[in-house]
């Protein structure tokens, strides 16, 4: 962590950071209701909450105040929106369906991680490939600006993935588990936010996220960049 900034630019980033979380959980949650709409459960769409528009998907504590906390202490930026309502009996194939609406969250944030390391990529035509690297590593420098979409999002894809419920990676593993395992997995269903807050509250959270991330940043953002600098240069 690089701890507090009460610098202008470290309170511009704060703000920064909290409005790119409010669009990246903005479009991770309307991937879900867009998910379960074409799968037959139009609730979202019902609701309104398949749109752009943060206010439908805003959680006071996990879309507003966790990540603020975050950003002030120079940490990780992650956090959560309002879960989009699903009901799965009108999926024609309950547990497929529910792992496909549960990965359409995080597939796009790594989209849009993607998207962010194109983008990047074309920095390339205006500057050499070792100063974007390098501006890349500089606070505040433009390349170092976009670079925090597309790690917002790494991190908001990344944490989803974690198979512990309520999370999207835990839909994905019940899909794919034995009968008898699975009865077992969704019977403890209902301790998942326990267990997320004894992940919170000691250093697990570190333990298991910087690792994933470490995979994540070089698989969508410092390949992909290595790649496109070789093909320009």
């Amino acid at each position: 962590m690089h701890g507090i900034d009460f610098t202008p630019q470290g309170i511009l980033t704060i703000l920064l950071q909290v409005l790119i979380i409010l669009f990246s959980l903005s479009v991770h949650e309307s991937a879900h209701g867009w998910m379960a709409d074409r799968l037959g459960d139009h609730t979202a769409r019902m609701l309104g909450r398949i749109t752009l528009n943060p206010i439908p998907h805003i959680d006071p504590l996990g879309t507003i105040l966790l990540p603020a906390v975050m950003a002030f202490l120079g940490g990780p930026i992650f956090g959560w929106a309002k879960p989009v309502p699903v009901i799965s009996r009108n999926f024609k194939h309950v547990r497929r369906d529910g792992a496909l609406v549960g990965a359409a969250g995080p597939i796009s944030n790594l989209l849009l991680t993607l998207l962010t390391t194109l983008i990047l990529g074309t920095f390339l035509f205006f500057m050499p490939a070792a100063s974007l690297f390098d501006q890349l590593g500089t606070r505040y420098s433009g390349p170092w600006w976009v670079l925090q979409l597309g790690m917002i999002n790494l991190v908001l894809a990344t944490f989803n993935l974690i198979p512990i419920p309520p999370l999207d990676g835990s839909w994905i593993l019940s899909a794919v588990l034995p009968y008898g395992v699975h009865r077992f997995y969704e019977g403890i269903r209902r301790y998942g936010p326990i267990l997320l807050l004894l992940i919170f509250f000691t250093p697990l959270l570190n333990f298991v996220l910087q690792p994933l991330l470490a995979v994540s940043s070089f698989l969508f953002i410092s390949l992909p960049l290595h790649i496109m600098a070789a093909m320009v240069g």
